[in-house]
């Protein structure tokens, strides 16, 4: 008889949609709720019951934010990022070019990883790119910045684009608020821009571009250099240099930063506010249908990739940039192999992680990379990418041509600056106690001529 009463609960149970649709094991149970915004789930179901009734995707994109010491959680279309003002791009993995911006669009083409592509939109989580002759879309988080990439301009409020660069004069037409800007030229606190056939010039301050996101700037006369901030057409460094704009070629923009586009929150970040970003989160929420409760959001995929902790020898470029950067050189502007002096020195194959050189603790030294191929730290020389260091300095031999230049003695010699000079030749600045001295001498030559 009690055998009998069971069967029939296992029947009535085993009928009951409702009963189907909660039921779960523990390894594969997944939350679900009323809405994405809901703070509290409403149940569980299992995956598989979740998947048969799926409905629809939709992504979500969020940050955790600091600002003026405190935490807020943003919505992603009120934080601008560095890869959105960006114009040419790498594939950071083996990707494909989709033909829209969803997850299970037509894949058009598949293209590895270092695959250079030039962005034309951007919304809070995908890129519309060019390749050739082919559009499409990849996930932004799919893509990385490049060095040499100057980017474009994004106006954050209307703009008036008026015939004269003057603010007094009449505008010709009003630009809508965040749009990619290619200027044709910066000019003195405007930008000369082409905007439905019109030229005209529009006002600098209303538009973020790379610049005010970048850590590092490339100068074809002084290499890279670490930026404070972007003053209307200026750059300006930490050691003071104030740079022309329009004459900078290249910047390192760190993943954390991000520019408040959107404000919600009288007592939060307010627009153009520069936030620190600790934590994006992107989900597809599936929608479902489950007996009791209609449609149900649950989390579905994770979108982002996780990233692995950092070894206590190795850093990230967002780690990296927190401190101060004392020399830093890339193999060309365009590279992301390169070496940094930061309180001790690191080198980087993929400009994303950096490992340190156990040889120089945690000196601070400058640093440089010849055209050639030679990496030079301090007083070493390396010529397989910075992977073993050898000396390339005789402290005697640049003590004798100091001497010989000067009639006397170095108190001290400190090596104070490399840089690389063409035709197989460097030259060194050296702090001598009393002056600096600069000297050169052809790559792996033991003899300095001092340079007057």
């Amino acid at each position: 008889m009690r055998s009998a009463f069971l069967f029939s609960l296992a029947l009535v149970l085993g009928t009951s949609s409702s009963w189907a649709a909660l039921s779960s094991d523990a390894g594969s149970a997944v939350s679900f709720y009323r809405s994405r915004l809901s703070p509290f789930p409403s149940g569980q179901a299992s995956r598989t019951a979740l998947e048969n009734s799926l409905q629809r995707s939709e992504n979500e994109l969020s940050f955790r934010a600091r600002w003026n010491h405190k935490e807020y959680g943003l919505e992603s279309n009120q934080v601008l990022r560095s890869i959105q003002v960006a114009r040419f791009v790498d594939a950071k993995m083996a990707t494909a070019i989709l033909n829209s911006a969803n997850t299970g669009a037509l894949r058009l083409k598949e293209i590895p990883a270092n695959t250079t592509l030039e962005i034309t939109e951007t919304d809070d989580m995908w890129a519309k790119v060019k390749l050739g002759a082919l559009t499409g879309w990849i996930p932004l988080h799919h893509l990385k910045n490049r060095h040499d990439d100057t980017g474009v301009f994004l106006n954050l409020v209307e703009t008036a684009l008026r015939p004269k660069p003057e603010a007094t004069t009449q505008a010709l037409l009003t630009i809508p608020r965040l749009q990619r800007i290619v200027p044709l030229e910066i000019t003195k606190s405007f930008l000369k821009i082409q905007y439905q056939g019109q030229i005209g010039y529009a006002d600098i301050t209303q538009f973020v571009s790379r610049a005010d996101f970048a850590s590092l700037a490339y100068h074809p006369k002084k290499n890279w250099f670490t930026v404070i901030y972007r003053n209307n057409d200026m750059m300006i460094g930490q050691k003071g240099e104030v740079i022309p704009l329009k004459e900078i070629q290249g910047f390192v923009t760190p993943m954390n930063k991000g520019i408040v586009i959107s404000s919600r929150d009288f007592n939060g970040p307010q627009i153009r506010s520069r936030v620190e970003i600790i934590k994006p989160e992107a989900y597809a929420w599936g929608v479902s249908k489950v007996d009791g409760h209609g449609e149900v959001f649950w989390k579905r995929k994770n979108l982002l990739l996780e990233e692995k902790p950092s070894s206590p020898n190795t850093l990230t470029t967002d780690e990296l940039l927190k401190r101060e950067i004392y020399s830093v050189a890339f193999e060309s502007k365009s590279s992301v192999r390169g070496v940094v002096s930061s309180e001790g020195v690191y080198r980087t194959d993929d400009g994303l992680t950096w490992t340190q050189v156990p040889l120089f603790g945690k000196q601070n030294l400058p640093v440089s990379i010849h055209p050639n191929g030679a990496w030079f730290v301090g007083a070493y020389k390396s010529l397989d990418k910075g992977k073993t260091f050898d000396p390339f300095i005789r402290w005697d031999k640049l003590a004798l041509a100091i001497e010989q230049a000067y009639h006397r003695n170095p108190k001290i010699l400190r090596l104070t600056q490399i840089e690389a000079l063409p035709n197989s030749q460097v030259q060194i600045s050296v702090d001598t106690g009393g002056n600096k001295v600069k000297l050169k001498s052809l790559i792996g030559d033991i003899r300095w001529s001092v340079v007057r």
